[in-house]
């Protein structure tokens, strides 16, 4: 059902979302729904939590990039897998109003039970992108005295919160352009495209 709810939502997105027309589709009773759920707010927290774990996927490839190339102590790779993950955050935000990412985590934190098993999902990753910037300070990657938890919240907070600045005449930077900003910053070097 939520496979078919996050398919509808993606479509047409949560506030034209029906019970009824869910039902249809998944080919079962409405019923069966508020068997599994308790409200239509929690179909749809479910249903954008699973939007957002699939629009992350490649997020989560490129943090198992830069951890394995800390293992092997491949600073090249390490910063390919740190640029790739920036180009690919920043254009996220760059999605269509039904599935802006703003519009997701509100629906995602309007069912508390959602909001704290998506709250324990990011946490595992905040941990694992946190211990990436230490084990990277360890090797002499970045500077010994950049604190790993701000870094990371930053730039998590950075790329959710670009849809601010989206559409505006003023600040119109590419996906591209703000890795290579972020790189320079946490790298003190500039971009290059061949690491």
């Amino acid at each position: 059902m939520i496979e078919v709810a996050s398919e509808m939502i993606g479509e047409s997105g949560s506030a034209s979302f029906r019970i009824a027309d869910l039902a249809q589709r998944a080919n079962v009773g409405v019923p069966t729904i508020y068997y599994h759920f308790e409200s239509r707010t929690q179909v749809i927290a479910e249903a954008q939590m699973a939007n957002y774990f699939k629009m992350t996927v490649p997020l989560h490839r490129y943090l198992s990039s830069a951890e394995t190339a800390l293992s092997l102590k491949d600073e090249a790779a390490f910063w390919k897998a740190i640029r790739d993950n920036m180009v690919k955050a920043w254009s996220t935000g760059s999605m269509n109003d039904k599935m802006g990412i703003i519009k997701l985590l509100l629906d995602v934190h309007a069912d508390p039970k959602s909001r704290d098993l998506f709250r324990d999902r990011l946490d595992i990753q905040f941990a694992r992108w946190v211990a990436v910037v230490n084990d990277a300070k360890e090797l002499g990657w970045l500077d010994a005295d950049l604190d790993a938890q701000a870094m990371v919240a930053v730039f998590w907070s950075a790329s959710v919160g670009q849809v601010i600045t989206a559409g505006s005449k003023y600040v119109d930077i590419s996906a591209r352009g703000i890795s290579e900003f972020l790189m320079r910053m946490i790298s003190g070097e500039e971009s290059s495209e061949s690491v």
